[in-house]
This record gives C-alpha cells, sequence and structure tokens, in this order.
C-alpha cells in the first residue's frame, strides 16, 4: 500500500487501498492501524484537510472496524 507522508503532529502517513476499501494509518509513535470499509472519499478529504488530528478523531476513529497491524 503506497503511503503518502502527511502534516500532522500525531500521524506521520496515510494509505488507501481501493481495492479492500482499507484505510491505514501510522503514527509518528510507529504504531499503524487499519480501518476497513472507508470509502475513497473519506482518503481523498484525509489528504487535504489541515487538521488531521481532528478529522482521524472526528471522522475515522470508532465509525471503523478497526485493527492495529504494527
Amino acid at each position: 500500500m503506497q503511503h503518502h507522508a502527511v502534516t500532522s503532529s500525531r500521524i506521520a502517513s496515510v494509505g488507501y487501498d481501493q481495492r479492500t476499501r482499507t484505510l491505514e494509518i501510522c503514527f509518528h509513535d510507529k504504531s499503524v492501524y487499519q480501518y476497513q470499509g472507508v470509502p475513497e472519499r473519506i482518503f481523498s478529504v484525509f489528504l487535504t484537510v489541515v487538521s488531521k488530528g481532528r478529522f482521524y478523531d472526528g471522522v475515522v476513529k470508532g465509525k471503523y472496524p478497526e485493527r492495529k497491524v504494527a
């Protein structure tokens, strides 16, 4: 999965797999989480919002099945 580096105090990069609709988020603490069933538009907006952490907290976290991968 290709990741895009982002400017955030908490999040290092964000990746998305269109085939499986999986959003993957790498945090600065080296933890990596995957979220299943995420629409592609959520990923697209994630890349453009000013506050990645606020978007993550409000739109992603707790809204989609989560799996810690690292």
